[in-house]
């Protein structure tokens, strides 16, 4: 694999292997969501994270960039490689605001029910109706 140069405020301050470890597939290619653009990450050995932008362009080079952790887990999220990220990086994890969803209580109404052959008729209130329903046999 080519060596690809990491810049840093406009500074070259490292070479990493090339990946592309955040491209995802379109149905036709593997992008990071633009034609013929990829996206990988890494890190230096003195912690910094590097995001790596590939180039399939004619006359660009792939380059890297030194950027905040914040921005990896971003461009992971966006990418859809984000518990990849986690996995190899878990110190990351926490960087979004993760909202937890709330599962309501099941909603109990009572109804008549009246139980014959392999069946059942259920006499129900008008505001249950195209709802989906149901039902639990309670003894008693």
């Amino acid at each position: 694999m080519a060596k690809v140069p990491v810049y840093d405020k406009g500074e070259v301050v490292a070479r990493v292997e090339y990946n592309s470890n955040l491209d995802f597939w379109d149905g036709r290619n593997w992008t990071s969501g633009s034609t013929g653009r990829h996206l990988g990450y890494t890190r230096l050995k003195s912690g910094k994270f590097v995001l790596i932008h590939g180039t399939q362009w004619q006359g660009e080079r792939a380059s890297a960039e030194v950027v905040t952790p914040e921005e990896i887990v971003q461009a992971a999220a966006r990418t859809g490689h984000l518990d990849d990220v986690y996995a190899a990086y878990p110190e990351l994890k926490g960087t979004l605001e993760e909202e937890e969803i709330e599962t309501p209580e099941p909603e109990q109404i009572e109804a008549e029910v009246v139980a014959f052959g392999n069946g059942a008729h259920a006499t129900l209130p008008k505001d249950l109706l195209g709802r989906k329903i149901r039902y639990v046999v309670v003894d008693g």
